[in-house]
């Protein structure tokens, strides 16, 4: 059997343009867990599932005829196309940290680097906690499936071979009500947090009328967060829940792809 060298060549173009769509991707998605993977392992994780589409990305490369700086083209366009796919399946993961975020900003956990800018950063407990939660809920529900199976379909929605999409009339419409969503459900996770403890600072707020030598603002964060993990602990089942449900709604996100773009 001789040795096809054009075919060996090919089918590395098409490992990486697999590989340019599938990086960001994956580095934006928590679930496939890269930042715990550093260096040329991250790169080589990428390099063995980008020979899952390899071959038919080959076999599309065989006609299509053009000079390197298309190659390179396309290249680009694969690593825009997978930070773009990336960000909408990141969503989940964001809204649940985001859930976090807000009830550590609300119980006074983050008041250090709104004070001090300099200390950089803030860092928030529960949003690494929720986020690491629904990781695990992914992994345990076997939505990593469904994220892979997502990734696959969006190279029959958009080829690596195709410049640009047919785009439908309602793309811009359905990208911006999947937002939406988005941020609504992030607000709606995170009301009974932010409730409770509002009515907690108002409640401090009308003790320290009458006891004006007590320092509400020192008392305030302590009972604040006491309450808040209180109620996190009656709360989490349900979060659960409803975090589930996320990854389930994870499966619509190829026909959301048909609606967003139309490639012939």
């Amino acid at each position: 059997m001789p040795f096809d060298a054009q075919g060996l060549f090919e089918l590395m173009l098409g490992m990486g343009l697999a590989a340019a769509r599938l990086l960001p991707c994956m580095i934006l998605v928590p679930a496939f867990c890269f930042k715990y993977l550093k260096g040329p392992l991250r790169y080589a994780v990428v390099l063995v599932v980008s020979m899952v589409p390899a071959p038919a990305i080959s076999r599309a490369l065989s006609s299509f005829e053009d000079d390197w700086f298309s190659i390179g083209a396309l290249l680009l366009k694969e690593a825009v196309l997978g930070t773009l796919l990336g960000l909408l399946l990141y969503a989940p993961f964001w809204m649940f940290a985001s859930v976090g975020a807000l009830l550590d900003s609300q119980r006074g956990a983050l008041s250090g680097g709104q004070l001090n800018p300099a200390l950089g950063p803030d860092a928030t407990p529960l949003g690494e906690l929720f986020q690491e939660t629904l990781i695990m809920l992914v992994i345990l529900s076997g939505g990593l499936s469904l994220i892979t199976q997502v990734i696959w379909d969006s190279y029959q929605v958009w080829p690596p071979t195709a410049w640009l999409p047919g785009m439908t009339v309602d793309g811009l419409n359905v990208f911006l009500e999947q937002l939406n969503q988005t941020l609504q459900h992030m607000m709606l996770y995170a009301a009974p947090f932010i409730g409770l403890l509002l009515l907690i600072e108002a409640a401090l707020a009308i003790i320290a009328l009458y006891a004006q030598q007590l320092n509400v603002s020192i008392l305030a964060m302590p009972a604040k967060s006491m309450a808040g993990i209180a109620f996190l602990l009656i709360y989490l089942p349900t979060l659960l829940e409803l975090g589930n449900g996320q990854i389930l709604q994870l499966a619509d996100l190829r026909h959301l792809l048909t609606q967003l773009v139309a490639v012939p």
